[in-house]
C-alpha cells in the first residue's frame, strides 16, 4: 500500500517509557510525503508529545495502541506555534496540544486504539472532605499542580477530516476540538474524561460548517457537546453552521450539550437521538455567555429532537449578559422529549431583546425531589444567573417546570408534566410565565398542580399574545 506506514519502522518503542514522539511523527511525514496514507500504531503505550497530522494521512491506531501524553512541556508545541491557538492563562491553561491538524486537507484519525491526555500527571487530588459523586454532581475539580496542555486533539483551518472508532480519554482540558473547519466526519468515539477535570469538555464545535457527530459515548468533566461562535481567534467571519449530531449517550456535571459563546453565529443545526443520563443540566443555549465578549452570539434555526434525559436541570435558554440586538436567540425547537428532572427550567431573555421563537413540543417532563429552599418562589431576580439553580446543597431553585420572561412567540404543543413524591417546598407551578412573554395560541393545557402545592398549574404574569 502506497504511504503505508508502521510507527516501528521509525524506531518507536511502544514500551510507555521511551519518548516515541519523533518516531511517530517520521511515520506522519513519511505517510505525507508519499502523498497519503496510513501511519500504522501497533499495540503498545507510546509515550508522546505533539504530533502534527498531514494532508491525506490517516493516523490509524490498532486496538491495544495508546498515545500517552508526556508530562514534560518541552514535548509540546509552543504556545504561539499557530496565530489562531490560544492560552487561557486564567484557567492555568496553555496552548499545548498532543494531536494537532493545521490547515490539512483529508486527514483522519481511526481506529480501536486510544490517545490518553494523562491528565493525572497535571492534576492533583481531590480533597479528603469533597470526594467524588460520579458525574450528576461534582464539589470540586482537581488541583492543578503546575501547567496543563490544552485541547487534546485540535484541528484548526481543516477540509474533510475525520475522527472515528478510537477512545479519547483522560484529556488535561478540552478532549476534541473543531476551530474553523469545513466537510467534518465524527462517529464512533468514546470519551472519558474524570468529572472533576476543570474545563474537561468532550467535543467542541467552532466556527465550523458541514459537521456530523454520530455513535458517540460521552462523559466528560464540562460540556459534553458545544456548538460556539467565536470568530476572535480565527481572525474571520464564519458561521458554525449546518451541523448535525445524533445517536450520542451524554454524561457531564455540567451540561450535556451547550450552544452559544463568543460574538459569532451559530445556526441551522439539528441534533436528535440525544440520551443524557447521570447529568447536572441538559441543554444550555446561551447568547452572551460574559461581559468579555462584545455583542453576544446570534443563535438560529437550532432543532432539538427524540431526547431522553435523567438530569437535575433539564433546559436553560438565556440571553445573559444584555447581548447586542442583533445578537440573541431565535427560531428554537426542542421535541420529543421524556425528561426526568428536580430541579426546574428556565427561558429567558432580556427587556427589549426578547428570546424569540421556542416551540416545546410532545413532552413527558417528570419532577420529583427539589429543595426546601425557599429563596425564588416569590419572584427570580433579574438578571438571573447564567447557570441554572440546581437546588443542590440547600441551594434555591426555580418554583415551577418552566419559568419563562422576555420572551416572544413561545409556543407548547403536547407539553405534561408529572409530579412526583417528596417534593422540596419550592414548587409552586408547571408554568411560570411573566414579564412580557408572548404566547403563541392555542394555550398550553394546564398540568396538574403539585400535591400540596401552590396556587395554580399556569401562573401568567404580565404577559400577551402576539397578533396573529
Amino acid at each position: 500500500m502506497q504511504g503505508f506506514h508502521s510507527v516501528t519502522d521509525f524506531g518507536a518503542k511502544g514500551d510507555g517509557q521511551a519518548n516515541d514522539t519523533a518516531a511517530l511523527q517520521a511515520a506522519l511525514d513519511a505517510c505525507g510525503k508519499a502523498g497519503g496514507g496510513r501511519a500504522l500504531v501497533p499495540p503498545g503505550t507510546y509515550r508522546t508529545g505533539t504530533l502534527y497530522l498531514r494532508d491525506r494521512v490517516e493516523l490509524h491506531l490498532l486496538a491495544g495502541a495508546t498515545l500517552l501524553g508526556s508530562p514534560d512541556r518541552a514535548d509540546y508545541n509552543r504556545d504561539d506555534v499557530y496565530p489562531e491557538n490560544q492560552v487561557f492563562t486564567t484557567e492555568n491553561v496553555t496552548g499545548a496540544h498532543l494531536v494537532t491538524g493545521y490547515g490539512v486537507t483529508g486527514a483522519a484519525i481511526t481506529g480501536c486504539g486510544t490517545i490518553d491526555g494523562n491528565s493525572a500527571a497535571f492534576f492533583g487530588p481531590l480533597p479528603e472532605d469533597k470526594p467524588s459523586l460520579g458525574y450528576r454532581y461534582k464539589r470540586a475539580n482537581f488541583p492543578i499542580r503546575d501547567w496543563r496542555p490544552g485541547q487534546m486533539v485540535w484541528f484548526c483551518n481543516c477540509r474533510d477530516v475525520a475522527v472515528r472508532d478510537v477512545s479519547l480519554v483522560n484529556s488535561p482540558y478540552w478532549t476534541l476540538m473543531f476551530f474553523g473547519c469545513e466537510n467534518v466526519r465524527v462517529r464512533g468515539l468514546r470519551i472519558t474524561n474524570p468529572p472533576e477535570t476543570a474545563n474537561g469538555d468532550g467535543i467542541d464545535v467552532d466556527c465550523c460548517r458541514d459537521v456530523t457527530i454520530s455513535d458517540c459515548l460521552i462523559a466528560s468533566g464540562d460540556d459534553c457537546i458545544t456548538l460556539r461562535g467565536n470568530p476572535r481567534a480565527l481572525g474571520r467571519e464564519q458561521a458554525c453552521e449546518n451541523v448535525v449530531v445524533s445517536n450520542c449517550v451524554l454524561r457531564t456535571p455540567c451540561n450535556c450539550v451547550r450552544v452559544g459563546v463568543g460574538d459569532g453565529v451559530v445556526r441551522n443545526c439539528s441534533l436528535t437521538n440525544l440520551v443524557m443520563t447521570e447529568a447536572r443540566y441538559g441543554i444550555n443555549v446561551v447568547s452572551r455567555y460574559s461581559e468579555r465578549t462584545v455583542r453576544g452570539t446570534r443563535i438560529e434555526n437550532i432543532s432539538f429532537a427524540n431526547l431522553t434525559m435523567d438530569v437535575i436541570l433539564p433546559l436553560q435558554i438565556i440571553h445573559g449578559a444584555e447581548p447586542a440586538p442583533e445578537a440573541g436567540i431565535r427560531a428554537l425547537s426542542i421535541r420529543d422529549v421524556r425528561a426526568h428532572a428536580t430541579a426546574g427550567s428556565y427561558i429567558g431573555g432580556n427587556p427589549g431583546n426578547p428570546v424569540r421563537g421556542v416551540c416545546l413540543q410532545d413532552w413527558d417532563l417528570h419532577l420529583s425531589g427539589g429543595t426546601d429552599n425557599e429563596e425564588f418562589v416569590a419572584g427570580v431576580p433579574y438578571p438571573y444567573r447564567i447557570y441554572g439553580q440546581p437546588g443542590m446543597d440547600g441551594q434555591p431553585a426555580l418554583p415551577a417546570a418552566i419559568y419563562a420572561r422576555y420572551v416572544h412567540g413561545l409556543r407548547f404543543q403536547d407539553f405534561r408534566v408529572h409530579w412526583g413524591e417528596n417534593l422540596g417546598k419550592v414548587w409552586r407551578h408547571a408554568l411560570w410565565l411573566e414579564d412580557g412573554v408572548a404566547v403563541e395560541p392555542p394555550d398550553p393545557p394546564p398540568p396538574a398542580p403539585p400535591v400540596g402545592g401552590g396556587s395554580s398549574a399556569v401562573r401568567l404574569q404580565r404577559c400577551a399574545r402576539p397578533p396573529r
